[in-house]
């Protein structure tokens, strides 16, 4: 089986492991198969790459350290399990969220990726669309279908081709319009996607009218590092709450409005306090925190008024790794956005690291991490960012490589 096939069925087997299917419910063990199948195909990429030693020395051992810090706060955490929930998390969900990073090792042999990027453009996002669309017409007020979990699992490689959207053929142009209207249309309160896709259109905007100058671009990147450090800030101080700003009066209830985030932040900084967790390592990859929202209610993983996983990336680093975790996911951000931006020739590439420095500020809105098709793409990014001959390429040769999808 050649290299392109092997990447094309991982990521098909990684969004059907995302996806809530009723089958995974009655035969978990079939879902934890899945898994494992997915983590031995992602640790066997990861022995036969030979493009990661060609990676510039700073991001090359920043990843490294990545990994080692990761197999520390598993030990951590396995050393303090107690129950069985505890070792299923870790084994479940901590390590393959941590495996499902060596994605990057995709994006590092990006020119031998055509064949995944022509199955999603040509396969994985219209049939995406399709089912939602008709869950979306015939089962709105019942989520038969599941609509939620088929979008926010599978449609992350949109916003990818969104970024490369001036250099796809008219078509493909059209096609990635086309999904993006449907996946608003039919699940507008999913508000971290309406906001990721108007940020990519917003990036487009730029790139038309006015052009990708680096100095405009790092300033943005220092803005988007700033935003939620400013909001938490203000927060944790009581002067300012910008979700309950979103949220307002809603004398409506219109969900697009609801306060999601704010309750979790208290829970989760309320934990760390009060169980005296050690702040700049986490509690280890079992770590939980105690809730009053989510009691008597099965809508997570949880265990007497505790749960495992809450719904934003940075809560839970900070919560399983403390602010040295933190800190090694913000310069894995910055970092790659940075070379993309900085050390390229070409503008698809600093498309991508506005991007990546945007993703900044979704750290802070969602985006747990785990083994599904999100985090392999925000991974694949990553490693793309990374890739040296792929930021050396001219505007020319990326349009020449889109137009062979």
């Amino acid at each position: 089986m050649t290299y392109s096939k092997i990447i094309s069925y991982l990521f098909v087997t990684t969004t059907i492991v995302s996806l809530d299917l009723p089958l995974f419910r009655a035969y978990p063990t079939l879902l934890y198969v899945l898994i494992y199948i997915c983590v031995l195909i992602f640790i066997f990429l990861e022995r036969i790459d030979k493009e990661f030693q060609f990676v510039s020395s700073f991001p090359r051992k920043l990843f490294i350290t990545f990994w080692l810090y990761s197999i520390f706060i598993i030990i951590y955490g396995l050393i303090y399990s107690d129950v069985y929930w505890d070792y299923k998390i870790v084994m479940i969900r901590f390590i393959p969220g941590v495996i499902i990073s060596f994605a990057i090792f995709l994006g590092l042999r990006f020119e031998e990726s055509i064949t995944l990027l022509k199955l999603i453009i040509k396969k994985i996002l219209p049939i995406i669309c399709i089912i939602g669309l008709f869950s979306y017409i015939f089962f709105y007020n019942y989520h038969i279908l599941g609509l939620d979990n088929y979008l926010s699992r599978s449609m992350e490689p949109l916003y990818f081709f969104i970024l490369a959207t001036p250099f796809l053929k008219r078509e493909y142009k059209i096609y990635v319009i086309i999904f993006s209207i449907i996946c608003i249309i039919i699940d507008p309160e999913w508000r971290t996607n309406v906001l990721r896709l108007l940020s990519c259109y917003s990036f487009i905007l730029i790139y038309y009218l006015f052009s990708l100058r680096k100095i405009y671009l790092n300033i943005m990147g220092i803005i988007f590092f700033s935003i939620p450090l400013i909001f938490i800030y203000s927060g944790i101080k009581g002067n300012f709450d910008i979700f309950e700003l979103i949220e307002g009066d809603n004398e409506n209830n219109n969900t697009f409005q609801v306060n999601t985030r704010t309750f979790l932040y208290e829970e989760i900084f309320a934990s760390i306090v009060n169980e005296e967790n050690n702040l700049f390592i986490g509690g280890g990859a079992s770590a939980k925190y105690k809730t009053t929202y989510f009691h008597d209610q099965k809508r997570s993983i949880y265990v007497d008024q505790t749960r495992y996983i809450s719904e934003v990336a940075f809560l839970n680093t900070l919560k399983n790794s403390g602010i040295i975790g933190v800190l090694i996911d913000a310069f894995i951000i910055f970092v790659s956005g940075y070379y993309a931006i900085n050390r390229s020739n070409n503008n698809f590439s600093k498309l991508l690291g506005l991007y990546m420095y945007f993703s900044w500020i979704r750290y802070f809105l969602d985006m747990p991490q785990a083994l599904n098709s999100v985090y392999f793409f925000y991974y694949f990014i990553i490693g793309v960012c990374l890739n040296n001959s792929f930021r050396m390429s001219s505007d020319k040769k990326i349009k020449l490589f889109f137009k062979s999808l």
